[in-house]
């Protein structure tokens, strides 16, 4: 089992950290708990942390101009979340909350920069990382235009194999943009043509 913060992140980014860079991380990284509904940030908020989950279920999400919400995005065990901030540095476009209650890994911003900007490699990897979240979205942005329902839903189901038994129905609606009794139909279906 994994103690100190620096283990996390170093199991995430497969590499080593030199004393000063472990030093930094167990001493400014923490790990907090946040119960299920918990919102860890609000869109327009200025984030300061990144996260790592070390046990739970988060989504960020969109509020259109009819109030509804609009899933953007899961994140679940090993995951990063709260990235944006990181990267553009500007208020937050989406919220995140928690879907079950998590334990996460709370690392400053501040800190991250200051082990990236001491270390080429560690850069390469963080910025690897982030390559990796954006390509996802544009993916996500591809299909919802050129898929349909139901390959929508497989590709879901696919991308989160081990989420789709933690996941509200509604909020998978949401992710893949149909209406819940749609998605539970396209269930059905799929089961029906599974057997």
């Amino acid at each position: 089992m994994l103690v100190k913060p620096s283990e996390y992140m170093e199991r995430k980014l497969q590499t080593t950290f030199n004393h000063n860079q472990e030093e930094i991380i167990d001493r400014e990284a923490k790990v907090v708990l946040f119960s299920a509904g918990h919102t860890v940030l609000w869109e327009g908020d200025t984030a300061s942390y990144l996260y790592y989950i070390i046990q739970g279920v988060v989504r960020g999400y969109y509020i259109d101009s009819k109030g509804n919400d609009i899933t953007k995005c899961f994140c679940a065990e090993e995951d990063f979340f709260s990235t944006e901030g990181y990267r553009i540095s500007s208020p937050a476009t989406f919220t995140i909350e928690c879907l079950e209650d998590c334990k996460c890994l709370q690392l400053p911003y501040k800190s991250l920069k200051s082990i990236v900007n001491s270390n080429k490699s560690i850069g390469d990897l963080v910025s690897h990382l982030f390559q990796v979240e954006v390509s996802k979205q544009e993916d996500r942005s591809k299909s919802l235009m050129l898929l349909n329902a139901e390959e929508h839903y497989r590709a879901f189901y696919n991308d989160y194999p081990h989420l789709h038994n933690r996941i509200a129905l509604k909020y998978i609606a949401s992710y893949i943009g149909v209406r819940a009794a749609s998605l539970s139909r396209i269930r059905k279906k799929q089961k029906l043509d599974k057997n």
